[in-house]
């Protein structure tokens, strides 16, 4: 666990490359289903973020990841003040640095930024509203889960139909997420293993 930080060159040349998701008891219990309710909400494309298969483009892709994106941006941001294990504030740290990267990206490609809906602002309000180890347990699950959703996504889009050679646009959406795989693969096994540390 103490070589976390290791994975930063990749983060970096993911952002830099292409521009150029326990709290105890019933509390967890809550998030989860909040966070459950968010990432599986219609998405501007009218798609379901759970529905992968159905994502065939690039900019489906970019309306499908913004949202989970946004949403652990934030959280993140949180969580670099209020988590106490050094784990899930160092985790926090890199995935708030990659989500604004990645956020500036989408933006970049023409991706409208999510509004914050009744929902996702009430995750983030049972999130801050946890303390201590619980906060930890919390956030960290709510990343795992938001993780493998986006990994449902990407590796959906990927197998879908390679575009011609002459669309560039859709060729760069697939170079975007064959990067963001690895990362998104890694940051699974990462907050499993800080989960386990927590005794999530």
């Amino acid at each position: 666990m103490d070589q976390l930080h290791e994975a930063t060159p990749r983060r970096a040349f993911l952002t830099n490359s292409v521009k150029g998701s326990l709290a105890l008891g019933v509390g967890l219990s809550t998030l989860a289903s909040l966070l459950q309710s968010f990432t599986f909400k219609e998405d501007e494309n009218g798609l379901l973020v759970q529905g992968a298969a159905s994502i065939t483009t690039e900019a489906q892709f970019r309306a499908a990841v913004a949202p989970l994106a946004q949403m652990s941006l934030m959280s993140s941001q949180v969580a670099t003040t209020q988590a106490t294990n050094k784990y899930a504030k160092q985790f926090a740290g890199f995935e708030l640095a990659e989500m604004t990267g990645m956020m500036s990206i989408l933006k970049d490609m023409g991706t409208t930024p999510p509004a914050m809906d009744a929902k996702s602002q009430a995750m983030l309000d049972q999130l801050k509203a946890a303390k201590g180890t619980a906060f930890d347990k919390a956030y960290i699950a709510a990343q795992i889960q938001t993780h493998q959703q986006l990994n449902t996504l990407t590796s959906g889009y990927l197998a879908s139909a390679a575009p011609s050679a002459s669309n560039m646009m859709e060729k760069h959406g697939r170079h975007i997420a064959t990067l963001a795989s690895v990362a998104i693969k890694e940051h699974i096994a990462i907050t499993q293993q800080i989960a386990s540390v927590l005794g999530a």
